[in-house]
């Protein structure tokens, strides 16, 4: 073999190798332009996963605060109910005993 022969099919098989690596660089960086897309995608789900969770939180949070003033009222109302049943009550054993005059038989006592 001739030296220039030789020197030839060396040139050829490092053009060879670099046109190989040349596409296996071009693979790589198509794969990672697609990871990226989906990393990017992935990114924005989840954005969008946490603004819904965000906002469930703070209804939550405002469903609970309202309860909490329902039951106040609520229990305030039931105190007030209480005492006028037992106004109620008073008045009405007052209007009986005025009535009935205390010796069973419809007359008053005195």
């Amino acid at each position: 073999m001739q030296p220039e022969e030789t020197l030839a099919q060396i040139q050829a098989r490092l053009r060879a190798a670099e046109e190989r690596e040349d596409q296996i660089e071009a693979r790589f960086n198509r794969r990672m332009d697609r990871a990226e897309q989906r990393m990017d995608r992935a990114e924005k789900r989840m954005e969008k996963f946490d603004d819904r969770l965000e906002k469930t939180r703070r209804l939550v949070e405002a469903g609970m605060k309202y309860l909490v003033r329902y039951e106040q009222r609520r229990d305030l109302e039931i105190k007030a109910m209480k005492e006028d049943t037992r106004l109620l009550q008073q008045a009405l054993r007052a209007y009986i005993e005025s009535r009935h005059g205390g010796n069973g038989n419809g007359r008053k006592r005195g």
